[in-house]
């Protein structure tokens, strides 16, 4: 199947997993092709940065952001390689935002495979991050319509910017308990929900609809909540006290200090509830652009467990 009979199908709502799929192997192509562009021509090889990065994309996550992109593209009548180009900013932000989240964390497996910096050092590392930052930036400056520029950049500035944000709340919270729902949402928010809203808003900005913004930042923040709060469920061994302090910012702890009685039985109802509010506002963006966010939903609601003594 062709890239534009992709995009007439997909934009007479009968998309697919399976032409999602094709279109993803594009966008992997395009930021390799990117990354490798982007070099010194004076090189004789490679640098360890770039080799580092793309081991670190090799080996794929489930690839929201692109999806999310490309759905909204196709429904916005957005041109292939245009196209082609949002998404792969989204996923350059995005596993910039990984490789150097791993080193803070010091987590040393993602996607079931050692992360950067534990293969090759933190400051390789740092460095790999970067370069898909940067790269990001690149890509955009072959988009088809340069007048767009600054809006689209102003977008990404700020919601990197958010993210960064996010991660410092993130930091400082490990060095001391907090009992406030309140900040756990809004680092959730920064640090999940701002990269992955992005995709949309930029397939928004691109078609000149900025009047959805706001709302796909309330439904994508909600999903982030309801994410994070699973995410933070699953980990609960992973980021259990050592020597008195936790490892990692998490819900059941949040929720401990809070004098919760229950805090796991607390936290799936604050997911259940996150998640139900992303759904109600996804249904409300216009295109048929909210319908990947909602069965994103549906699926993280079925992972959520009622039983109120689990």
């Amino acid at each position: 199947m062709s890239a534009q009979t992709l995009i007439n199908s997909a934009n007479n709502f009968l998309w697919t997993e399976s032409s999602l799929d094709e279109l993803l192997i594009q966008v992997d192509e395009y930021i390799i092709t990117s990354l490798s562009s982007n070099a010194d021509s004076t090189q004789s090889t490679i640098s360890a940065a770039e080799y580092a990065a793309k081991c670190h994309l090799a080996t794929p996550g489930h690839k929201v952001r692109a999806k999310l992109c490309l759905v909204a593209c196709l429904e916005l009548n957005i041109k292939h390689h245009d196209m082609l180009i949002l998404s792969a900013v989204s996923e350059l932000l995005h596993n910039a935002s990984l490789i150097h989240d791993d080193i803070q964390d010091m987590d040393e497996m993602r996607r079931e495979v050692e992360t950067v910096w534990k293969r090759f050092g933190s400051n390789i590392a740092i460095c790999a991050g970067d370069l898909l930052l940067s790269s990001a930036y690149g890509v955009l400056a072959n988009i088809s319509d340069p007048t767009l520029l600054p809006k689209l950049i102003q977008r990404i500035a700020n919601r990197t910017s958010t993210v960064i944000q996010g991660q410092c709340g993130d930091i400082e919270c490990k060095n001391q308990s907090i009992n406030s729902l309140e900040t756990y949402q809004n680092i959730a928010r920064a640090k999940s929900g701002a990269l992955l809203g992005l995709p949309i808003e930029l397939a928004l900005i691109f078609s000149q609809q900025d009047q959805y913004l706001g709302i796909v930042q309330q439904a994508t923040s909600a999903f982030a909540i309801g994410y994070q709060i699973i995410d933070d469920l699953n980990d609960i061994a992973k980021d259990a006290a050592l020597s008195g302090r936790p490892q990692s910012l998490n819900i059941t702890f949040v929720l401990a200090d809070a004098d919760s009685n229950n805090p796991i039985a607390d936290a799936n109802a604050l997911a259940e509830s996150a998640l139900t509010e992303a759904i109600k506002l996804a249904n409300e963006l216009p295109y048929s652009l909210g319908t990947l966010l909602v069965s994103l939903s549906n699926q993280l609601r079925g992972q959520i467990k009622h039983d109120s003594g689990c």
